[in-house]
């Protein structure tokens, strides 16, 4: 098989690749900290999509789907977020 045809090969079959590497864990390594709130909640972040997600221990982000890995939790970067000046009454 020539060079050409391997390329055209892994662009024919990229959608597929693409789709596997949701299924490999990422590590959750962050956590976002809403202070300012009544008992201050805290949410994991996804590490694909960098949203946060809605319970701590899911197998798999509810919004893009990637697969999670919790190894490192508890080591988590943690990511106080503040209410800015406009978003007070």
């Amino acid at each position: 098989m020539t060079r050409a045809a391997r390329i055209l090969g892994r662009r024919r079959y990229r959608p597929f690749f693409e789709e596997l590497r949701y299924r490999l864990p990422m590590t959750v390594v962050e956590i976002r900290v809403f202070s300012h709130c009544q008992g201050s909640p805290a949410f994991p972040i996804c590490p694909r999509c960098r949203l946060t997600i809605e319970r701590e221990y899911m197998a798999f982000c509810s919004r893009c789907g990637q697969k999670l890995d919790w190894g490192r939790y508890l080591d988590a970067k943690i990511i106080d977020v503040e209410l800015n000046d406009e978003h007070t009454p």
